[in-house]
């Protein structure tokens, strides 16, 4: 059998009774550039243009823009294919989906009757979303280690009259179905492998977004200076599940051939946060701006499951579906602040080129105890990871829009987005980017946008145990998104 290995910290939190980590805090205080065909077509660079509903994600005052009534529907196609590499092995996943971009009015009041002071208040109320979970991926190969090794790490001290209340996720399950004996002598539970790799087989689902409705108000002084403030109710839900399959590749002497594990998980999250920006014109051509996102206060809960089956010589074992548990954990997140300076030109009144730099520090992200669990477990391992994991990082932007005909406008745009982790701990260095193009015609009162739009994202998956580079996947995923946005001002 293959002796044990010892298991790092953040590991253990992936499989304890909660199952929140610094991954938690940093999938949820990451956002996309989700919103109109317009938005996405100059990649969510707006922060000193404005007029469009979109802008009031990166820059409140740029509603303050809008000399009239506007309103915004957006609707796209997002088809995401993702790649993983595992010990040499190359797989592939996709995930198609449609999603809600943006749905929003803007109302505005002229205030301008003795042209000076306040030229123009707008009242803003609608719903846009931020970023889609809807992602598969799967990875496959040859490993020495096991996932077996971690319940057997997890379980150790612990007799078996107790196992199935104290791990009743992993080790417990492992027992149940014969691929873990427990040794009386050292008081261990030891898994039934042999000395040879496993061949590894995982595929993962996951599902849901970020969302968040906003309710805004700005105002257009003498068409010089913009300043608004909104504030964000933001709704989340997040589902996994995953099935891991592992088959002995030599079962001599051992009555296990493979085993698949189960696991469920569904999130949902309710916060708010208070975004605050400012543009100023100093000529009439040169616009710049400036706006700041309050950190996002959000409370978490978790729901999950897990089932394992494994096939033996002698048979296949299952569990007992009366024996099978749910972990239930209610939680809060506090995501970092966000500060964001823009710059943009425009040109000969036929075109405007916008660049946006977005500061965060992921460092400040924090997971505390929710008021139900007040005085429990106080996440300090979690957060520490946090500070030790994440960095600071500058996102950049940058969108032109150009008319080459009467009311026909070109768009396209570019982001480079770094990575947040800090490079002392040998995780993803390659940056994220985003380049995505679109077109738009003026009719009358009504606006018809398209744009595509494509992000290249980067990131690794450890199963377990990221100690061992053998347990480590490196995926990398396409995201194409299709949209179309109908504009109506009134």
């Amino acid at each position: 059998m293959k002796k044990s290995f010892y298991i790092v910290l953040c590991v253990l939190s992936t499989f304890a009774s909660w199952s929140q980590n610094e991954t938690d805090v940093l999938r949820y205080s990451t956002t996309d550039m989700f919103g109109s065909a317009r938005f996405e077509a100059m990649a969510g660079s707006f922060g000193a243009l404005g007029a469009d509903f979109s802008a009031i994600q990166i820059n409140p005052a740029g509603i303050a823009r809008f000399s009239g009534s506007h309103f915004s529907f957006s609707l796209g196609d997002l088809f995401v294919a993702t790649r993983g590499e595992y010990n040499g092995t190359s797989t592939q996943a996709f995930k198609n989906s449609v999603k809600l971009g943006v749905f929003g009015v803007v109302f505005t009041s002229d205030a301008s009757n003795e042209n000076k002071g306040v030229m123009y208040r707008q009242l803003s109320i609608g719903y846009t979303r931020l970023k889609s979970f809807d992602f598969n991926q799967r990875y496959e190969g040859q490993n020495f280690y096991s996932l077996l090794d971690v319940f057997a790490n997890m379980g150790a001290g612990i007799s078996p009259d107790f196992i199935y209340t104290d791990r009743p996720f992993t080790t417990g399950l492992a027992y149940d179905v014969y691929a873990l004996d427990y040794n009386t002598g050292t008081g261990e539970y030891e898994s039934r492998l042999t000395a040879g790799d496993m061949y590894h087989n995982r595929a993962i689902s996951t599902s849901g977004g970020m969302g968040e409705f906003h309710i805004g108000y700005s105002e257009n002084y003498m068409n010089q200076l913009y300043y608004g403030a909104s504030l964000g109710i933001r709704r989340i839900r997040y589902n996994e599940e995953y099935s891991h399959n592992e088959r002995l590749l030599d079962t001599t002497g051992v009555s296990l051939r493979e085993f698949d594990y189960m696991y469920w998980q569904e999130t949902a999250g309710k916060g708010f946060n208070l975004k605050l920006g400012v543009i100023y014109l100093p000529v009439d051509f040169v616009r710049m701006g400036i706006s700041y996102e309050s950190p996002t206060f959000i409370s978490f809960e978790d729901i999950w499951s897990a089932d394992m089956t494994a096939r033996h010589d002698f048979g296949t074992l299952e569990i007992d579906p009366q024996f099978l548990y749910e972990g239930r954990y209610s939680y809060n997140l506090r995501t970092p602040m966000k500060l964001r300076t823009s710059f943009a030109y425009v040109f000969n009144y036929r075109g405007a080129v916008n660049v946006d730099v977005e500061y965060i520090d992921f460092k400040r992200g924090r997971l505390n105890s929710s008021l139900d669990n007040f005085g429990g477990y106080d996440f300090a391992l979690e957060n520490s990871e946090v500070r030790a994991q994440h960095r600071s990082v500058l996102n950049t932007r940058i969108g032109l829009e150009y008319m080459v005909l009467r009311d026909v406008f070109l768009r396209g745009g570019y982001a480079l987005l770094p990575q947040p982790f800090k490079s002392s701990i040998g995780n993803v260095t390659k940056v994220n980017q985003t380049v995505s193009a679109g077109v738009g015609w003026k009719v009358k009162n009504l606006n018809i946008d398209v744009a595509y739009r494509l992000a290249n994202l980067n990131y690794d998956y450890y199963a377990f145990d990221p100690s061992q580079l053998e347990n480590r996947t490196s995926f990398t995923s396409w995201m194409h998104h299709f949209l179309v946005t109908l504009t109506a001002t009134f």
